[in-house]
């Protein structure tokens, strides 16, 4: 009995030994094995470095974005039409009283595609508007707000320029263009009131109402309201490649919504030839 357990003993020593020489072959494998660990864990080293380095970069540019001024720009020709607000709907209506083409303007001041429909249409209808052969109702929504870091550019931005039409309406398309001139990129950091404050001051607009309205967020409600109201209503739907719904910007003239996407006039022109033809 004691030498058939000695020699189990030993076979069974032998065979853990081979376990143990298997096992760390395996841990240490080929070249071919080692490149795939050593690969594996550059490439997860490689991904942890950029997300860290995404964030610190965020916050960086979040950090350099509130330190900065937004250029205050004018438009020559603004005081050639009048601008008035209707208060209880928060909508600014912008143009002469009897132009024939009357323009509704849904937007949103983060919407990179409301700012190239400004960079390409804003001359020519400023043109219109001195012409006083157009006049434009500006809807003001909060349609991104969740995009911006943080949360709230879309509304804040919004208001301010309702407070600006308010008190200096004069300066309401100043304070208009500017922020388009210089809009924050979507789904980063916004203009911060302190900014948004500032370019209005610069522009010739200040004082305790101003002021008022801006810190009570006087027309966030009804700027919300407004937002629910295009959200819900199917005459401003479109289609697109991402579906059928409400979108910034929805440009309705005349009662009909127009086509914009291609970035041109050519909308505007072809109003303004059924309107006032030569």
């Amino acid at each position: 009995m004691g030498g058939a357990q000695r020699g189990d003993r030993k076979r069974n020593q032998q065979s853990r030994a081979t376990q143990a020489a298997r096992a760390v072959a395996a841990a240490r494998g080929s070249n071919k094995d080692r490149n795939r660990i050593i690969i594996g864990v550059v490439v997860i080293v490689v991904i942890a470095a950029a997300v860290v380095g995404g964030v610190l970069f965020e916050q960086h540019r979040a950090n350099v974005a509130s330190t900065e001024t937004i250029p205050a720009k004018t438009v020559a020709g603004s005081n050639k039409y009048p601008v008035t607000i209707d208060k209880s709907n928060a909508t600014v209506l912008v143009g002469k009283s009897d132009a024939k083409i009357h323009i509704d303007n849904y937007e949103d001041f983060l919407c990179p595609y409301c700012d190239d429909f400004e960079k390409s249409n804003f001359d020519f209808m400023e043109q219109q508007l001195e012409a006083g052969t157009v006049q434009i109702r500006y809807h003001l929504l909060n349609l991104l707000d969740d995009h911006s870091q943080p949360a709230g550019y879309s509304i804040q931005s919004a208001n301010t320029a309702l407070a600006v039409a308010t008190v200096a309406p004069d300066k309401f398309v100043d304070f208009h263009y500017s922020l388009y001139e210089d809009q924050p990129k979507e789904g980063g950091p916004g203009w911060t009131q302190a900014q948004l404050t500032s370019l209005a001051n610069r522009l010739g607009v200040s004082g305790p109402a101003f002021d008022s309205l801006v810190n009570g967020k006087t027309y966030n409600a009804q700027i919300q309201k407004n937002l629910t109201a295009a959200v819900n209503d199917k005459s401003l739907w479109a289609t697109s490649v991402a579906g059928t719904g409400f979108g910034t910007p929805t440009i309705v003239a005349n009662g009909t919504m127009q086509n914009v996407s291609d970035n041109t006039t050519n909308w505007l022109k072809t109003l303004l030839k059924t309107a006032y033809p030569s």
